[in-house]
């Protein structure tokens, strides 16, 4: 089995609460030069950067006409200045363990996600579009806000909880498999609860949602997340499983050369 699953959750991570019902409500008008679109994911994603993050994380994949598939991976992140590496390797089940990435991510470049292919003494680089789990795609996992150019549409009361709507466009000269997407994120800690995502022809295609909430104040984080692929037919549960910020890792994770290290010959 061929392995990529980049960055888990730093499209979807966190929201405070218990989980939420993404179903949209009438939303307050607000001015048209309102825009504070940028200004919430710039909020959101300051709050998620951290020099060291050590997660487990268990995909449960259920295909149409197909029993579930349970997977856990292990990531590793680590982010300095402009550029962010991450190392995923699965450890569960025990057939596939072993096999893991390295996603590499800095700013004005394309993001590369590498692995290693054994039986032929390679390593091997992909883009973000290729699809895994549950038709997934790397890139939607790993959470390309840059891409997009962003607009407030207002704000929302979800089961009793403020949220900001936000509007997000692809930007020319970008690729990603959304041309648009909406995401909520909550009022007081800026964490996303709810995106949709829409394709070229601005037909849905993935609905994501929070269904479990943990952290302490500051860190509050999604312990679990399901996926509705649309196109593909898929349901997707992502269960966050420790969420971990090391004061320091050790550098020769973030390496080509570990994943020879780990990777079953």
């Amino acid at each position: 089995m061929t392995f990529v699953i980049a960055t888990a959750l730093l499209l979807y991570v966190g929201c405070g609460g218990t989980g939420v019902n993404t179903a949209p409500p009438a939303t307050t008008k607000t001015d048209a030069k309102d825009d504070r679109g940028p200004q919430i994911v710039a909020e959101y994603l300051k709050r998620d950067a951290a020099p060291y993050r050590k997660n487990r994380v268990r995909f449960t994949i259920t295909e149409e006409g197909e029993q579930p598939k349970v997977y856990e991976i292990e990531s590793s992140r680590k982010q300095a200045g402009d550029e962010t590496t991450t190392f995923t390797q699965i450890v569960s089940p025990a057939e596939d363990s072993g096999l893991g990435s390295l996603t590499l991510e800095a700013k004005d470049k394309k993001t590369v996600v590498v692995t290693y292919a054994a039986s032929r003494g390679e390593f091997r680089e992909t883009d973000t579009r290729k699809m895994f789990f549950g038709g997934l795609t790397a890139g939607e996992l790993l959470g390309e806000w840059y891409k997009f150019d962003y607009k407030f549409l207002g704000e929302k009361d979800v089961a009793g909880v403020k949220v900001f709507e936000v509007e997000g466009k692809l930007k020319q000269g970008e690729d990603s498999i959304a041309s648009r997407i909406t995401v909520l994120f909550r009022s007081d800690n800026y964490l996303p609860v709810g995106l949709h995502m829409f394709g070229n022809n601005d037909q849905e295609i993935r609905v994501y949602k929070t269904t479990k909430i943990a952290g302490e104040p500051g860190r509050e984080y999604s312990a679990r997340i399901e996926v509705e692929s649309l196109v593909y037919k898929s349901h997707i549960i992502i269960e966050r499983l420790t969420n971990e910020f090391p004061a320091k890792m050790d550098d020769a994770m973030f390496v080509r050369e570990k994943l020879k290290e780990t990777v079953k010959k």
